[in-house]
């Protein structure tokens, strides 16, 4: 499937990806469905991602960056205890390519191997927000996945050194589609009286989906860029599935309301139960990660701009699915973010998160990753739904 973009958006990025217990109301929290109903405003969050990575090999590295649309989501109240939200955002993405060459038996030409991969699958959702009660919120995403992965596999073979190449080629390409669900509760329990100190509590649960599947692979002979067999379908139209594991998500947090959140979280996915096309688990692994997080905010009625900043920090730590040579590829990373309001009124609001951190480790037969991310999201805040009044 890829590598996973996760579920935060920019401010829960900037603190460590924890919040699945905390919603401020002011910006989409998506890491869970039960707090959208926090937002009592009409709101669009736009988010962007980028990323660059230093990867390291034994005595080969290779250094890679890029960019893409992380989220567009709108909120909006329908009542005072109903929240209704959209969101499209890519799921997982695949980008490499690996490039390799041989001495061809017999003759002193080199042939070319090439492996790459491109695409990935994306998400839109409808969520369902309600509030039961004075202190409970429960939520239901509905989900739609698609997209498609397109692999190859090719071969240059010289056959002399006038450049008549031979250009052997096995193409992939598979295609998802399928609904899937995610649930959400959420409990606010004020423990100091006139809400000076409140107590979240949260979790979200993702169901096991089989996503359904489509593959052809074909197979190309061609020599100059021109066919030298007639191009042979392999396998056409062929109906398989994807499964993607169930994943949950528990936190709890201490929030002094316009001041300052502690948020700690831990997450979990079993991808043990996870089913290729080719009905494989791909040797993945289990994943448990555990999410820290702080937001301070100086002075909410303060007329100096920077006491009306939010400031973030987070933490974050846990296995990856993968294992290599029998070791466990491990994630840890640090994260700084901000939230800058701006606009008439200070009602809308640009925010940055800012994520460094290391997957795996450097030696024998091992490989490291290390990345910079960063997430640029736009919120704006308007009023829908509300009724005229003539004084």
């Amino acid at each position: 499937m890829g590598e996973f973009y996760g579920e935060s958006f920019s401010d829960n990025t900037g603190m460590g990806q924890s919040g699945v217990s905390y919603g401020s109301g002011f910006q989409v929290n998506n890491l869970n469905p039960a707090l959208w109903v926090r937002n009592r405003f009409t709101t669009l969050d736009v988010g962007l991602i980028g990323q660059y990575k230093n990867i390291v090999s034994g005595n080969q590295s290779q250094r890679n960056a890029g960019g893409n649309l992380a989220y567009v989501s709108l909120s909006f109240p329908v009542g005072p205890k109903w929240a209704i939200g959209v969101n499209l955002k890519p799921y997982s993405f695949i980008d490499y390519q690996n490039v390799s060459s041989r001495t061809v038996p017999g003759t002193p030409f080199q042939a070319q191997y090439v492996t790459s991969g491109k695409g990935g699958i994306n998400k839109a959702s409808i969520t369902n927000s309600v509030q039961i009660g004075r202190y409970v919120s429960l939520g239901l995403e509905s989900s739609y996945f698609f997209g498609n992965v397109r692999k190859a596999s090719e071969v240059m073979l010289p056959i002399s050194n006038n450049g008549d190449d031979y250009l052997v080629s096995l193409n992939e390409r598979t295609t998802y589609s399928d609904i899937a669900f995610r649930a959400g509760v959420a409990a606010r329990i004020p423990i100091k009286k006139q809400n000076k100190l409140n107590l979240n509590l949260g979790g979200a649960y993702s169901f096991s989906t089989t996503l359904n599947s489509i593959q052809t692979t074909s197979f190309e002979l061609t020599q100059l860029s021109f066919p030298v067999i007639a191009p042979d379908t392999l396998e056409n139209n062929l109906s398989g599935g994807l499964t993607v594991p169930e994943q949950y998500q528990v936190g709890a947090s201490l929030e002094w309301p316009f001041k300052l959140v502690v948020s700690a979280d831990y997450s979990h996915q079993s991808w043990s139960k996870y089913r290729s096309f080719a009905n494989s688990s791909d040797n993945l692994n289990d994943v448990g990660r555990i999410h820290v997080g702080v937001e301070y905010l100086p002075r909410f009625t303060s007329l100096n701009y920077f006491d009306l900043v939010r400031y973030r920090v987070g933490f974050s730590h846990g296995k990856t699915p993968y294992s290599i040579n029998g070791n466990d590829v491990n994630d840890t990373n640090v994260s700084l973010g901000f939230t800058f309001p701006m606009g008439r009124g200070y009602q809308n609001f640009i925010s940055l998160a800012l994520v460094a951190g290391q997957r795996g480790n450097a030696g024998a037969g091992l490989i490291r990753e290390r990345y910079g991310r960063a997430v640029l999201g736009i919120t704006l805040l308007e009023r829908w739904f509300v009724k005229q009044k003539i004084d």
